[in-house]
């Protein structure tokens, strides 16, 4: 088979690979859709601790289950599936309280195994026996199922900030990420969204997906415009999608007293600063950092796709067969357009 390896910080080498065997309790799955995500840029950027190279990363996956090992029972070959992203071991504490992304081994598709940017990936048994592998609608793609994972993370935050309808959410970044927040809020009932976007071409797909005012920060003071916009109060949330530690403190000024702030990227190669707590404190608010996702979440993501409740389409901008994964990682990288997927069975 052929696939994409990571060989070194900012170096993927297509190479062919011997197909891996399934042991009993393994899944092989043909893979024909895989997004890239931000944490695979900074996998590919920085490199990681828990990535050791040369290694197959990508997580956000979705294709045919070809082969299944004697033990497997709940899933046979021609399934239809996409994937989260985790390994729970499914005994530790989190696990038990369905908190698998939190699992104290901390593994993850594309991190201690291989992932897939290659034609194949065999699941592990722990990822079969206590993963999320969702069987899709046949009228959904490949290509809106891999959206599944991040999507389930978008959800993941909006469960633990528990938006209503009616609120006003400035959403900071309007990558893929940044749009389904948009998509989703309004499909929620949000009375006003507000994306804060520096890219013009980013702005658009924000006004495009739902969004109620875009602000370009480099020619408008976005926290001034937002107090403008709001009565002189502040929104009720705000979701900071972008890695800003800058962003992140403009955030605690731009939601009103008991507002909401949901931090969803993590920050790297950024010089530190320090979180006004002050302003934390006196305005009373609530400050929630969410990473991955439970797979009742994931569940519920790949509902969302089956049934169409927003145009995941949308999302998909760019698409590359997989000999070219290193031109999709730098389209990436360049932030241009929204979400990038690799296709593996594509020529």
């Amino acid at each position: 088979m052929y696939a994409v390896a990571l060989t070194d910080k900012e170096t993927l080498e297509y190479r062919e690979m011997e197909v891996p065997s399934v042991k009993q309790d393994e899944i092989m799955l043909k893979v024909y859709a895989i997004g890239i995500c931000g944490s695979d840029l900074r996998i590919y950027k920085y490199g990681d601790p828990r990535v050791a190279f040369p290694r197959v990363i990508g997580h956000e996956i979705a294709g045919e289950i070809i082969e299944t090992g004697r033990s497997v029972s709940r899933f046979q070959a021609g399934d239809r599936v996409t994937l989260g992203a985790h390994l729970p071991c499914g005994d530790c504490v989190y696990c038990q309280k369905n908190m698998g992304h939190h699992c104290v081994k901390g593994h993850s598709i594309g991190y201690q195994t291989d992932g897939g940017f290659a034609e194949f990936v065999v699941l592990p048994s722990d990822f079969v026996n206590h993963g999320s592998i969702q069987k899709i609608a046949d009228t959904t793609s490949y290509e809106q199922a891999c959206l599944s994972e991040p999507f389930s993370c978008v959800l993941s935050g909006l469960r633990e900030m528990q938006p209503k309808a009616g609120d006003t959410v400035v959403v900071y970044g309007a990558g893929a990420i940044g749009c389904m927040y948009i998509a989703a809020l309004r499909r929620m009932g949000a009375h006003k969204i507000i994306a804060v976007q520096r890219s013009a071409a980013r702005r658009r797909k924000a006004e495009e997906i739902g969004a109620d005012l875009v602000i370009n920060p480099e020619s408008t003071d976005a926290a001034v415009r937002i107090k403008e916009e709001t009565d002189n109060l502040g929104a009720d949330a705000a979701i900071i999608t972008a890695p800003s530690a800058y962003v992140q403190n403009e955030a605690l000024d731009v939601v009103k007293k008991t507002g909401t702030l949901l931090l969803f990227a993590g920050i790297k190669g950024e010089k530190e600063m320090v979180f006004d707590t002050n302003k934390i404190i006196y305005k009373q608010l609530k400050v929630i950092g969410t990473h991955g996702a439970p797979r009742d979440l994931h569940v519920e993501a790949v509902h969302w796709i089956d049934q169409k409740l927003i145009n995941f389409d949308f999302f998909v901008t760019h698409t590359f067969p997989l000999y070219e994964t290193d031109i999709a990682f730098r389209t990436a990288g360049n932030k241009e357009g929204l979400k990038c997927i690799v296709q593996p069975q594509q020529s």
